[in-house]
């Protein structure tokens, strides 16, 4: 999956049309997207044009992104397109999602059951508002089924910070392992690293538009111990009865009252 770069201006916003003007070193291209419906037209027929009709998706997903930011007219966005790259629906956190990069490019696939004989990591964080207080726990899990614990409590942090340490301690303690699945409730951490990470690398860790990346750091350390590996993804919907993902949520809850 090849990475493109572009830059967008905005050039103009009405109620129902932002009018773009768009350049990489391939060339330059005018283009009027319509709010309603994600459509576009562009100016003229060239490579670049074809660039972006193949990855319409792609950009409409940033020019959507941008308009939540408060979108301004002279405004530039810089922003990577990644071909073929296919974005999680809402169903396909049903499935086990897969990531394989052991050959050094990205195959994303789906299943409906999970790998056999595969290291598996358990994971949840909390975060308590009233105190401030925060914290993480989960266990990995190998094949024969021997468990080991982690958790870890801090003095300040938020949830999502603590589901992406949760997942990040686990990910550590498998570092020489090439097949692991990871099992959380948090989809924020499964977009992050299915998704999200892949563009902000090539964007040098800013959101479209121009902004650092949140966790930016710890992003970028889950990412690369990500790296590499068939790595299976498996959402589990919180309090829905799951014994070992239970577990992990009643860990990292204690841990904040320590």
């Amino acid at each position: 999956m090849k990475p493109i770069k572009l830059t967008i201006q905005i050039e103009a916003i009405n109620e129902s049309n932002i009018y773009c003007f768009i350049f990489n070193e391939v060339g330059n291209i005018q283009l009027n997207f319509l709010i309603s419906d994600g459509s576009i037209t562009l100016n003229k027929e060239s490579q670049l044009a074809t660039i972006i009709y193949n990855n319409q998706h792609q950009f409409e997903k940033v020019i959507r992104s941008v308009i939540k930011g408060n979108i301004k007219v002279g405004q530039i966005i810089n922003c990577v397109f990644i071909e073929n790259f296919k974005f999680l629906k809402d169903n396909d956190f049903m499935k086990f999602i897969r990531v394989d990069t052991r050959s050094g490019k990205l195959d994303m696939t789906m299943s409906d059951s999970g790998s056999r004989d595969i290291h598996k990591i358990y994971a949840d964080g909390s975060f308590v508002s009233e105190t401030k207080k925060s914290g993480y726990g989960g266990f990995i899990e190998d094949p024969e089924g021997k468990q080991d614990i982690f958790y870890q409590s801090f003095d300040d942090g938020s949830s999502n910070l603590m589901e992406l340490l949760a997942v990040t301690d686990g990910l550590q303690r498998l570092q020489s392992i090439q097949r692991l699945q990871i099992n959380t409730d948090s989809r924020y951490v499964i977009r992050g690293l299915v998704q999200w990470c892949h563009f902000w690398k090539h964007n040098n860790w800013q959101t479209a538009y121009g902004r650092d990346v949140r966790y930016a750091k710890q992003w970028q350390q889950a990412s690369s111990l990500c790296q590499n590996k068939f790595v299976e993804f498996k959402w589990i919907k919180g309090h829905s009865g799951n014994m070992k993902q239970d577990f992990c949520h009643q860990l990292a809850k204690e841990i904040t009252t320590r």
